[in-house]
């Protein structure tokens, strides 16, 4: 019954070892074959390492292997998990500094924007490459793709392959967690709701709390506070959900929460240093990446040599555990996934990945209907996604001017002339020449 698990990305220190914990808790897969792939062979022996330990401890059959040659790594694949970052951190600082001299100043940088939009043309080469070697040599395997951009990636995978894709991403289940906090809900499941729009910027329609009016019951709770203040309640150190706030308010939806990210889908709270005070906005240096990357690896080295955490001992809020399961079972359940639309938000294009409900099945997966989004929430999400679309466009097909009109219509340079859109786009590129085949012979 073991399956051939593929990690690609496997040595990450943020993604490994929990995927590698939730993989191997109840109810898992036994006799199974986790490869650990990645290009850095010292980072996947370190998760490899404690991989080991905590199967020991853990009392599972499993095998945990490492490969930094593709092809023997995917090669009969049940299950493919992507988890990387083409360029890393460096091509990463080139994302945030450049745009930053036009006054673009990205909070996260990693999903729309000029970030996202550079992060998406060096990402999609790489993931085409690895689902033509998904077709050829695991021609069963189904992809979880965590990678972002999220939206992009996940529709470059899609239209290299015909095996079952699945973006994932936890935005939604931070929401979740919040209403579990204020309600004093036992679980998820007294939360019905209904959601919809694109990775990082979807918008919960619906709302009920054990069966009666969740945003009534919200609006009670909060009285005249504010979300950030209804946050503080329950967690004193959190500063943030400026943003939501004034988007609850403004359209009586409730947004993600994270506004790290919700910002970067508006251009007027990131060409503003005012406002990115105002709204308590927090930016991520790469150099604080660099500083996590290096504290979570010297955790990992000593959860090896020392006493792993109950952290690692009971299943995360991540999904890529439970969906495996549920296809090798046979079972069905459904969570939150991102996938093309085939019709599960009416008034959005089709194609498009977006973020919905999703029905997870023998077959894969299922898109569930949520309906329409209401204005203006619709008109916002789908500007982005006709950038996102256009964006795979230039990037599959190897079209410069394609990819730079994409840029030039992202609501972050909206407040560029054309000129300084190309000048922008161009040092982008230029910096990221090494992973740009498609544009740079």
């Amino acid at each position: 019954m073991g399956k051939r698990i593929i990690i690609v990305g496997g040595g990450s220190s943020a993604w490994g070892p929990k995927l590698i914990s939730d993989l191997m808790l109840p109810p898992s897969i036994p006799d199974s074959t986790y490869i650990l792939h990645d290009i850095n062979i010292a980072n996947a022996e370190r998760v490899a390492r404690f991989s080991r330990k905590l199967m020991g401890e853990l009392g599972v059959s499993a095998t945990i292997e490492t490969e930094t040659d593709p092809d023997k790594a995917l090669k009969e694949a049940d299950f493919v998990i992507i988890t990387i970052s083409t360029g890393g951190l460096e091509a990463m600082a080139h994302d945030l500094e450049i745009p930053e001299e036009y006054s673009i100043y990205q909070t996260v940088g990693d999903t729309v924007g000029p970030g996202g939009w550079a992060r998406a043309l060096r990402n999609i080469p790489v993931f085409t490459d690895l689902a033509q070697r998904i077709n050829r040599l695991a021609p069963k395997a189904v992809i979880l793709n965590y990678t972002n951009p999220m939206a992009q990636l996940t529709k470059a995978l899609c239209l290299s392959t015909s095996r079952p894709v699945v973006g994932l991403c936890h935005g939604l289940f931070e929401n979740l967690r919040f209403l579990r906090e204020v309600f004093e809900l036992e679980s998820e499941e007294e939360i019905g709701c209904v959601y919809g729009g694109i990775n990082h910027f979807f918008w919960m329609t619906s709302l009920s709390i054990r069966g009666e009016d969740g945003y009534e019951l919200l609006g009670e709770k909060m009285g005249g506070k504010s979300l950030p203040e209804l946050l503080a309640e329950i967690h004193p150190d959190r500063v943030g959900s400026y943003l939501a706030d004034e988007l609850f308010r403004f359209t009586g939806l409730l947004t993600y929460l994270e506004d790290r990210h919700t910002s970067e889908f508006f251009p007027q709270y990131l060409t503003s240093q005012e406002n990115i005070k105002k709204y308590h906005l927090q930016r991520t240096t790469v150099q604080e990446r660099r500083e996590g990357m290096r504290r979570r690896g010297e955790e990992i080295e000593r959860m090896t040599e020392g006493e792993i955490p109950d952290l690692y001992r009971r299943r995360s809020r991540e999904t890529a555990a439970d969906i495996i399961h549920a296809l090798v079972t046979g079972n069905e359940f459904i969570d939150v996934g991102n996938v093309p639309n085939v019709g599960q938000v009416t008034n959005l294009p089709l194609g498009s990945v977006l973020e919905t409900p999703v029905l997870v099945t023998p077959s894969g997966f299922r898109p569930i209907t949520v309906g329409c989004l209401p204005e203006p929430v619709r008109t916002w999400v789908e500007r982005h996604i006709r950038v996102q679309d256009l964006t795979v466009e230039a990037a599959m097909e190897g079209d410069l001017d394609q990819a730079l009109k994409a840029l030039a219509l992202d609501p972050l340079v909206s407040h560029l002339n054309l000129e300084e859109v190309k000048d922008m786009g161009m040092r982008l590129l230029k910096a990221n020449a090494p992973y740009l085949p498609q544009f740079f012979d």
